[in-house]
This record gives structure tokens, C-alpha cells and sequence, in this order.
């Protein structure tokens, strides 16, 4: 075993660099010299996703350096920089902005024949420069807590690429597939139920140790009564501690107003890095908002108990001070899907709406919540640095295994750069189109075809040949939704007037360029479009009903702009034979060629066979 430097390297999360100062993979980090002769070296690999892989990974390199071992905790999204920013950006933004796209991009790459590619991928475009950062400590083990650094290290290793043992710690309790690779050697989880998980899932060894947690949530000092003196909080009362990561996301507002509605408890909110909703929430007549606070272990030891919403290291740390945990409304994805297996666990309780969540308030706060204390605490049967340590005792080079060396894995080529970033789109292309595709079949922000209901739902396609016409009132005489397209709009603004004065909804049809790339079509598709038919007279449009699939960027786009978009079941021509109507189902006539006598005999035959079914007609306004 090669012995490293005596010293511990750790992140340096800054980005300034001295004026003249030389770059290299060592700019980002400090070295901090320690006392004790070191047994040897641990590559850390962390995230700056939130908070709680950071957490994890720190307390790890802790607990490696009181044992005497060198550790350097790197980020995963350095190891690509422009990758790494775009994905940080990209989840970010999910979680604020469109937390369904979240959910639908959560399910895609649940998926394991759509997973297996993106790992290749992350492979590629992440895995050299962490195979560097590890042959430049010389380690001994590779241990990461971030799930796409798993997969990737993972993928590395069962090739050969690495010849060290790699260990993940899985930070979540519900194992995603992304988190766990055949090519690990050893899964460290939370639960008995993740192990399980992890080790179905690869057939490879996973061991319950329980979470890691920081020092200071495994041994609180003082009283609750001291703990709410030194923050300033009443000393009667229940106190609710409410949380939501580091970032602050997910729905707070509501928690908040929830239970300080409520009148039995005090709301106290850490905000983390969202400043605006602490603003928010401080301007409220009543409860306490915070913002970023390194005294967690103190609010804790204050509190009666935790909501939160995403299962994390928020309410590993809760569930080590001895503090009921209940998770509302969480965050779409690993956050719901925590909350299920915590909850099934009985270590948590969730609960979805506020009158739930008052309920499970008073339940966990008397003596029926004490077993879910229990067995939030005994989760904490080891020190997950045993196995590792154990493990590298263990370790020998893995057979025909390829040792990189530094001037080998030294700064890739202009090609290779290139070649890495058309991955990374293509990536990125992907898993958005993809998203949208599950996002499409599972109704996340899209109307679909309702079985059970005795009624079809009718569009109608209009164009430049009818819409001078008397067409206004036949949609409103049968209930039939307008199709109206941006050019449409724009060039006979009159067209919505009439369709407006008649009472007809009027649907968003996209800009009417069926003939252009889809992705250079969305922001004419959807906000353009919409633009155009409020200046011709009609309030915003509640539906969009493009004329092409849909693709990322409409659902994204039509989420801010707050229209849903219509999924038809079929398109129905002006020419062609009726199809056998369902019950629920959407149907779209396109008439945009067609004359007024032309679209009222289609509209009265299509009505007379829904009729002979049973059926009754209905706009997209009845759409659930």
C-alpha cells in the first residue's frame, strides 16, 4: 500500500483564483497538515447538490482522519465543469420552477434500459478526471456519496479503469437505480429496507450502518428549555421546526400557513439559501423565519418536531437528536419517494394535506410517537468507516485491471473535449425529450383521454378559409373547442374577436410551422402565440394544443405560461372515414382548409355517431 503525503486535502468550494496564479486540478483545494502519521489515502466524491451530500462526505472525511487516514473530498461536478454547471442549473430550476419535469425525469432514468446508456455517458464525461483525482492522492479507496459519481465510478471500475475498491454511500432511503452500479464493490446505506434494495439491484454487498450524521446531532447538549432561551423562542408552547434543504425549496408557504392556522403550534422556518421566501415569510403576523443557520442541532433540541419535505440529511440528523419526523408535501422524485419508504419503515410519518398534517402533528407529539422515535434512533447501528476500512484491508488489484497513469490522464484533447460536449447535449437532449415523454404518458401537466366518462372532447383546427365565415357559431352551438394558430391570429385578428363574441374557448394551436425543427418551434409555440391572440382580444388561453408531439420545451414552457397542454387521442381529417368514437377520448379535426358547410357536416355526423354510442360532446374546458 503506497502511503500518501501527511496531510489532509479537503474541497476549497471557491472560485477566485490569485491574480497570476497557475491553474491546476489543485487550485480548488487547501491542504491542511495533521498531527498523526497517516495509515493512508480516501478520495471522497461528493456534489454541490444541496446540502446533504456535502454533509455526508464531511462527516466521512472526519471520521477517516480521527482513525489517522488522509482524505480529499472533491465535487463530482467539477470533474466536468460546463456539465457540472448545466446540471446544478438544470435541477435547480426543476425543483423551483417546474417540480413536475422533476417527478417525469425521477421515473425516465428509473427506467433500466434507458439508464444503462446515460451511464456510459457519465462515464465519459466525468469518469477521467475522478480516476486522476485518485491516482494524484494515491488512494485506497474510492468512496462517494453522490448517485450519478456511483454509477459513473461504478462503470469505471467493472472495466478495469480503476484498481482501487469504490463505495457508495447511499445518502437517500430510497435507492434509485442511478445510485447503485454492479461495478461497486460495497453499498453503504441508512436501512435495512435500502440495503435490501441496493443489493437486489446489483448483486453486489450492501450493509445497513445507518446515516451520517455530524458530531453535534449524535451528542446535542442542553435542555430544550436552554435550547429555545439561547434562540429567543417562547418556552411554552409546541414548537414546529420546518425545513427544506439547503436551498429552500418545495412548498413552505403553505406548511408555514398551515400550521400557524392552526393556533397550536409556533412555526419556525429555516429558509436556507432562498432569501426571498424568508422576506416572505417574515412579513407574516406570527411564526419565525430563517434564513442559512449553522445551528440546526440547537433548533432541534428546541423543537417538539420536524416537517420537511425530502427525506435527506435534514431528517437523518432529526431522527439522531430523537425528534419526530413528518414529511408534507415533498419535493417530487428521491423526495416523494423517500417519504414512502420512510414512511413504510416507520421512522417518519407522511402525510400529503393539511388537515393530515395537523392530525400527524398531535400524533407524533405524545407518547404514540415515541416508538417512531425508537426506531428513528436505532437506525444508527454502525460506523460506516468500519466497512471501508475493512474493505481496503481487503482489496487486491482487480485482475488485467489498468492503472492510469498521471501524464495519461493528464488534460484531454481538443477532440476529446468536443466529443464530451456533444455527449453532454446530447445527454441533456435526451433525458428532457425522454422526461417529457413520461411527463406525456403520466397526465404531469397534460390532458389526456378519461375512459370512464360518457362524453368525447372536441377541437377544432381553424384556418385562413373559415374564419371569416359563420364558423364562431357552430363551435359554440356544438361545444367545440377553436384551435386558433399564431400566423392565424396575427394576420386576421378578427377570427378571435368573432370566436370570442360567440363564447367559444379558444385553445393556443401553436405558431403553425409544422414544417420546422420542433425545438426551434416552442417559444413561437407557446408564449409568441399567446401573445398574439390576447392582443387580438381573448384572454390568455388555458390550452395549448400543438400541431406536432411534444417535446420537453413545450411542457416546460407551457408550465410558465400556465397552460395545459392537450394530448389528442386522435386527428380526425377533413376527408377521411369517422373512427370508432371512445368514451373520453380527445379528438382534433383539422379544417383548416375547409369551407363553413364543410366543417358543420362533419361536426353533425361526428355528433349524430357519438350520440348512437351513448356519447355526449364536450369542449376542452370539461377536461379534468
Amino acid at each position: 500500500m503506497r502511503l500518501s503525503p501527511r496531510r489532509v486535502v479537503l474541497e476549497h468550494r471557491s472560485h477566485r483564483v490569485e491574480q497570476g496564479r497557475a491553474k491546476s486540478d489543485n487550485d480548488d483545494h487547501r491542504a491542511v497538515t495533521i498531527g498523526s502519521p497517516a495509515a493512508g489515502s480516501v478520495l471522497v466524491v461528493s456534489a454541490s447538490m444541496g446540502g446533504g451530500h456535502d454533509g455526508a462526505a464531511r462527516e466521512l472525511c472526519r471520521r477517516l482522519e480521527e482513525r489517522g487516514w488522509h482524505t480529499r473530498m472533491v465535487d463530482f461536478l467539477r470533474a466536468a465543469p460546463v456539465m457540472g454547471r448545466l446540471l446544478r442549473w438544470g435541477y435547480t430550476a426543476q425543483l423551483r420552477a417546474a417540480p413536475w419535469t422533476y417527478e417525469a425525469t425521477y421515473q425516465v432514468w428509473a427506467q433500466s434500459v434507458l439508464a444503462r446508456p446515460l451511464v456510459v455517458v457519465l462515464a465519459f464525461v466525468f469518469g477521467r478526471r475522478m480516476r486522476r483525482w485518485a491516482v494524484q492522492l494515491g488512494a485506497d479507496a474510492v468512496v462517494t456519496t453522490y448517485p450519478l459519481a456511483s454509477v459513473a465510478l461504478g462503470h469505471d471500475r467493472r472495466r478495469g479503469r480503476l484498481d482501487v475498491p469504490v463505495v457508495t454511500f447511499v445518502t437517500d432511503f430510497a435507492v434509485h437505480p442511478l445510485w447503485v452500479h454492479p461495478g461497486v464493490d460495497l453499498n453503504l446505506c441508512v436501512h435495512q429496507q435500502s440495503a435490501d434494495q441496493a443489493a437486489a439491484a446489483t448483486g453486489r454487498p450492501a450493509r445497513a450502518t445507518g446515516p451520517m450524521v455530524a458530531e453535534a446531532f449524535r451528542r446535542p447538549g442542553g435542555s430544550r428549555l436552554e435550547a429555545r432561551a439561547a434562540l429567543g423562542l417562547p418556552a411554552e408552547g409546541r414548537v414546529v421546526l420546518v425545513a427544506a434543504g439547503s436551498w429552500g425549496v418545495g412548498e413552505l408557504e403553505e406548511t408555514f400557513d398551515s400550521i400557524l392556522a392552526s393556533g397550536r403550534y409556533l412555526p419556525v422556518v429555516v429558509c436556507g439559501a432562498n432569501k426571498r421566501l424568508r422576506r416572505r415569510l417574515a412579513a407574516r403576523a406570527g411564526g419565525v423565519a430563517m434564513g442559512w443557520t449553522d445551528q440546526m442541532a440547537t433548533l432541534m433540541t428546541a423543537a417538539d418536531v420536524l416537517v420537511e419535505n425530502a427525506g435527506g440529511l435534514t431528517s437523518m440528523e432529526a431522527l439522531s437528536v430523537g425528534l419526530p419526523v413528518v414529511t408534507f408535501r415533498p419535493i417530487p422524485g428521491h423526495g416523494r419517494q423517500n417519504a414512502l419508504e420512510m414512511d413504510k419503515a416507520g421512522v417518519t410519518a407522511y402525510v400529503s394535506d393539511p388537515e393530515q398534517l395537523m392530525a400527524a402533528l398531535d400524533r407524533v407529539t405524545t407518547l404514540a410517537g415515541r416508538g417512531m422515535v425508537a426506531a428513528g434512533r436505532a437506525m444508527f447501528c454502525a460506523d460506516p468507516t468500519d466497512d471501508i476500512l475493512e474493505l481496503i484491508g481487503q482489496s487486491t488489484p482487480v485482475p488485467g485491471a489498468a492503472v492510469d497513469d498521471v501524464r495519461r490522464l493528464g488534460h484531454p484533447s481538443r477532440p476529446r473535449r468536443l466529443m464530451k460536449a456533444g455527449a453532454a447535449a446530447a445527454m441533456v437532449y435526451a433525458g428532457l425529450n425522454l422526461a417529457a415523454d413520461a411527463a406525456t404518458a403520466h397526465g404531469l401537466g397534460v390532458a389526456h383521454a378519461q375512459p370512464h366518462v360518457a362524453a368525447i372532447y372536441l377541437g377544432l383546427m381553424i384556418g385562413p378559409a373559415n374564419a371569416s365565415g359563420p364558423v364562431a357559431a357552430l363551435l359554440a352551438r356544438d361545444h367545440v373547442t377553436a384551435i386558433v394558430n399564431g400566423r392565424l391570429a396575427r394576420v386576421d385578428p378578427g377570427a378571435v374577436r368573432r370566436l370570442m363574441e360567440a363564447g367559444d374557448e379558444v385553445a393556443n394551436g401553436g405558431w403553425g410551422d409544422q414544417d420546422r425543427l420542433h425545438v426551434l418551434q416552442m417559444e413561437d409555440g407557446v408564449s409568441r402565440t399567446n401573445r398574439v391572440i390576447h392582443l387580438a382580444g381573448y384572454r390568455c388561453c388555458r390550452d395549448y394544443a400543438p400541431q406536432q408531439g411534444i417535446n420537453g420545451s413545450d411542457l416546460a414552457l407551457a408550465r410558465i405560461a400556465h397552460e395545459r397542454i392537450v394530448h389528442p387521442s386522435a386527428v380526425v381529417g377533413m376527408g377521411a372515414p369517422l373512427p370508432r368514437l371512445s368514451a373520453g377520448w380527445i379528438y382534433v379535426i383539422d379544417a383548416q382548409g375547409a369551407s363553413t358547410t364543410l366543417i358543420e357536416q362533419r361536426l353533425d355526423h361526428l355528433i349524430a355517431a357519438a350520440n348512437q354510442r351513448g356519447l355526449t360532446t364536450a369542449s376542452f374546458a370539461s377536461l379534468r
